[in-house]
């Protein structure tokens, strides 16, 4: 659903909870690789992959639309924003 238009662009309602999602998964992957509290990080994220893992198929395919539409404004993290869903195993 269209919530407001900025700038001559519709702004979908869901995208913000993407975007607060994507910086936690950022920082939680950081705290994975960087060794503190490493096996935390681990843990929230894989209990992020099991609540997502419960969306029905129309949930998903928001998600997955709102992934999409936030990866295109932020072509830098795009490829990283794109393998979230398989990175979660949510494609499986």
């Amino acid at each position: 659903m269209i919530t407001r238009v900025e700038e001559g662009e519709a702004v979908a309602q869901g995208d913000e909870v993407v975007r607060a999602l994507l910086a936690a998964m950022a920082t939680l992957e950081d705290l994975v690789t960087g060794g503190h509290d490493s096996h935390v990080a681990l843990s929230t994220l894989e209990e992020m992959a099991y609540e997502l893992g419960r969306m029905d198929a129309g949930e998903h395919q928001r998600f997955i639309e709102g992934l999409e539409r936030v990866a295109a404004e932020e072509p830098s993290r795009a490829a990283w924003i794109r393998g979230i869903p398989d990175a979660l195993g949510l494609d499986h």
